[in-house]
């Protein structure tokens, strides 16, 4: 027969320019945490990726190679005596050695020899005149060897291939990895032909049909299926004459061009890759949805903490040390009772006791409101891993797992200790605005007068007292504008908590419409296809 070289397609530059886009598009994808859709997506990424590099890169871009035609199957099924036959002379190691064949044997026409693809060089070559040119044959390893290195080997010679003649017997056609393949294969669009070997005549009948009824249910029922009989006991060649139906139908799928092969499987090939990336861009949306919803679940968990308390939440603060230490100064006797005195309470004696009672409780009052601070920073936290579940995979455990618990304490503690100074410095501008303010700061100081002021916004009566003292009544306005900022200033803590926990997920993998790049590849390859 007479089998022309394939010619170069039109757009090639342009094909593939569009696949190796594609392939940086689909390796860009991250999969930071472990969920149902991302295990989904790690193992068409790997198969989108192994199709590129096995497949539809190194085709297009070597569109004159001849054809290959891979020849795997499970072990012991007779492949190389298959090929042996095939070509018409021993070429290639058939024995009960197990694996006999550990790296491909590829057959090709001496005038085909600087056409190889790079893909099947990585294989024993065997130049031979019995096969016609345009086409190779590959034997190669077991699908299912005990050699992990072979079954990656056998899988991407299969992935490589443009045709697969695939081997099985009467006693294994029925094992999991030889239909695991055949459905890869089918859903890769690929091109096969199954060869059921060694097949005793008392079975044969049977056999055969159970082995149909198998493709059928799978959907693979127009698979061209060949039976060679079992050979004599010890007889390890098999006769030419066995294979003569795969050998014609081998001759008929290549005698108008090889180009047809080619055509047939990358057809196929590019509608099941551009469904993979469909797939794979479904899944990402997928993820997208479970990241959103994780975010949200933290928001919620941080306004349901932010609401506890409700407007009075703050009055806890003012209790303890704090109450105790006005009660103290500001009764009779204490240094701050004396201001109802104005001759003793102009004395600098007095004066020096009033801001060392009042330093004293500046310093609880703060310590007072970063501790309420960090505490409600701390309530948001335990909520927003308890909203979250208790699942060990999703986005959920993976953010949850990104926060090292001392560095959250530490990061806890430093966020109320701004806020709640950030929230006196406040209270100092209000007590500053406040009539009487400056003969006030005569008797207590600024800093003292800013302590009173933020002591009566929290409640604290005899600060109220000592308050209305040095600068009048008429003082329910500042106290709500204080209030409001020390609000503000835990929603802020709380908020930042949240931040925190969601902004490992700030991927831009990650967002909504990431999926929209792996679309438009998609959609590139269907104008080229």
């Amino acid at each position: 027969m007479s089998i022309r070289p394939v010619r170069s397609w039109g757009h090639h530059g342009t094909l593939v320019d569009a696949l190796r886009d594609t392939r940086k598009a689909v390796e860009a994808v991250e999969l930071p945490f472990d969920s149902d859709a991302s295990q989904k997506a790690r193992v068409l990424i790997h198969d989108i990726l192994q199709q590129l590099d096995q497949h539809l890169i190194p085709r297009a871009l070597e569109a004159s190679a001849p054809a290959v035609i891979a020849v795997g199957g499970s072990t012991g099924a007779g492949k190389s005596a298959i090929v042996n036959a095939l070509v018409g002379e021993d070429l290639t190691p058939a024995g009960v050695l197990r694996p006999t064949t550990m790296t491909p044997h590829l057959f090709h026409n001496p005038a085909d020899a600087d056409l190889l693809s790079s893909s099947t060089k990585r294989a024993i070559l065997h130049p031979h005149h019995a096969i016609p040119r345009g086409i190779t044959l590959v034997d190669s390893p077991d699908l299912d060897s005990l050699v992990g290195d072979n079954r990656e080997m056998a899988r991407e010679m299969l992935d490589a291939a443009d045709l697969w003649v695939f081997v099985t017997t009467a006693a294994r056609y029925g094992d999991s990895v030889p239909w695991e393949v055949l459905r890869s294969g089918a859903e890769r669009g690929a091109s096969i032909a199954i060869v059921l070997n060694r097949v005793t005549a008392d079975v044969a009948a049977h056999v055969r049909r159970d082995l149909v009824e198998r493709l059928r249910r799978e959907g693979l029922e127009s698979l061209p299926l060949f039976v060679i009989p079992e050979q004599a006991q010890g007889l390890r060649e098999l006769p030419a004459e066995m294979v003569d139906g795969l050998r014609r139908w081998l001759d008929s799928v290549a005698a108008a061009s090889s180009k047809t092969i080619i055509e047939r499987t990358l057809g196929g090939a590019f509608e099941a890759f551009k469904e993979w990336l469909e797939q794979l861009a479904e899944l990402m949306d997928e993820r997208a949805i479970d990241v959103k919803d994780a975010r949200a679940t933290i928001r919620k968990a941080a306004a349901h903490v932010e609401q506890e308390g409700g407007d009075y939440w703050f009055t806890e603060i003012a209790s303890g040390p704090v109450t105790t230490l006005w009660a103290k100064a500001a009764n009779s006797g204490g240094p701050l009772f004396r201001l109802r005195s104005s001759s003793l309470a102009r004395r600098k004696s007095a004066r020096q006791q009033r801001e060392a009672a009042l330093t004293a409780i500046r310093v609880e009052l703060l310590a007072s409101v970063e501790s309420t601070l960090a505490f409600a920073v701390a309530q948001a936290s335990e909520r927003m891993v308890a909203e979250l579940g208790p699942t060990e995979d999703g986005p959920g455990a993976w953010l949850i797992a990104q926060r090292d618990a001392a560095q959250a304490t530490q990061s806890r503690a430093r966020l109320a200790k701004e806020a709640a100074v950030g929230w006196l410095s406040q209270c100092e501008s209000l007590a500053y605005a406040l009539p009487g303010a400056a003969s006030a700061q005569e008797l207590v100081g600024k800093d003292g007068l800013t302590t009173t002021f933020a002591s009566a916004v929290l409640g604290v009566p005899q600060a109220r007292q000592v308050l209305a003292l040095l600068v009048g009544s008429g003082l329910q306005d500042s106290f709500e504008q204080a209030r409001a900022f020390l609000t503000n200033a835990r929603r802020h803590a709380i908020n930042r908590e949240a931040l925190a926990m969601i902004s490992p997920s700030d991927l831009p993998t990650l967002a909504p419409d990431e999926s929209a790049g792996i679309r438009l590849r998609r959609a590139e390859l269907r104008s080229l296809m």
